[in-house]
């Protein structure tokens, strides 16, 4: 992947600079075709892009440039390759650098100066390559910007893959632990219900203690392991469902075992049984009378 630059350091700020960009929009590419009354080129396929002017900013002279030629915006600008001229040529006479950019188009409407482009054209990047006649040094060097661009957007692309690749395999691995959680708190759901009867009959039998027995030893014995067994399930996750007389009933959470339906809504009367859940997941409703 080419990494992005500060170009807004002096160091690419001479004045025998070109300046030319890949325009990319919806994977099509912008060529222009240079005027009948330019100097050099005429006819030719060209990028957009220019000079800069004195003191300025790569990035502010590609985006004058590009809005100058076009009248389009463009923003993420990247850097594809950096040009050495062929002094030779007397179309690169003046010029000893060239910096070939991509650029992503923001907004606005192509619009030309007929002094210096007489035609324009949204072209696939193969298109594009295709147009440009690799035996003239002016659009073969356009022509190997093109490639270049190619190559940058096939290695983003497979980039961008990667990255969604990774994404969903860590959602998949949150997915994963989310459903060993769930597995690792119902895993011992069967064996709890069975057991819940025994907590049912600890209570039934606390609650039938005669109060002047309450401070006995074997009662306090028979209260110890009660609450052994409940911590020993709330460790699995276990938690009683808060229940108390005067609730309005829910479904969600009571089951009616006696009682008659009034006039009014249905309340709690009497709690015959506790209720229980692992989680948020209700594995024994309460039992009450209404």
């Amino acid at each position: 992947m080419m990494k992005k630059e500060n170009f807004n350091q002096n160091i690419y700020r001479p004045m025998a600079l070109t300046l030319k960009a890949v325009v990319l929009k919806e994977e099509k590419v912008l060529l222009l075709k240079r005027s009948s009354k330019e100097e050099f080129n005429k006819g030719k396929w060209d990028l957009p892009g220019g000079h800069l002017d004195k003191g300025e900013t790569v990035l502010k002279g590609l985006k004058r440039e590009i809005k100058e030629e076009t009248n389009l915006v463009v923003e993420s600008i990247d850097l594809l390759r950096i040009v050495e001229f062929d002094q030779s040529h007397e179309a690169f006479k003046k010029e000893k650098r060239g910096l070939r950019f991509l650029v992503e188009y923001v907004s606005g409407e192509v619009k030309l100066d007929k002094n210096e482009h007489s035609d324009f054209g949204w072209f696939s990047i193969d298109e594009a390559i295709e147009k440009l006649d690799s035996k003239n040094s002016f659009e073969n060097e356009k022509r190997e910007t093109l490639v270049k661009a190619k190559e940058y957007l096939e290695q983003r692309q497979a980039l961008d893959g990667w990255r969604r690749v990774l994404a969903d395999f860590e959602n998949y691995k949150k997915r994963q632990a989310k459903s060993n959680e769930e597995f690792r708190q119902f895993a011992n759901e069967d064996l709890i219900l069975e057991i819940l009867p025994v907590l049912d009959n600890f209570q039934a039998a606390a609650d039938h203690i005669p109060e002047n027995q309450q401070s006995e030893g074997w009662v306090t014995g028979i209260m110890f392991i009660q609450k052994q067994l409940l911590d020993a399930l709330g460790a699995k996750g276990l938690t009683e469902i808060p229940v108390k007389i005067g609730d309005e009933i829910d479904e969600n959470i009571h089951e009616i075992v006696r009682g008659k339906a009034g006039k009014g809504k249905l309340v709690v009367k009497k709690i015959l049984s506790k209720g229980y859940k692992i989680a948020d997941r209700v594995i024994r409703p309460a039992r009450v009378e209404v």
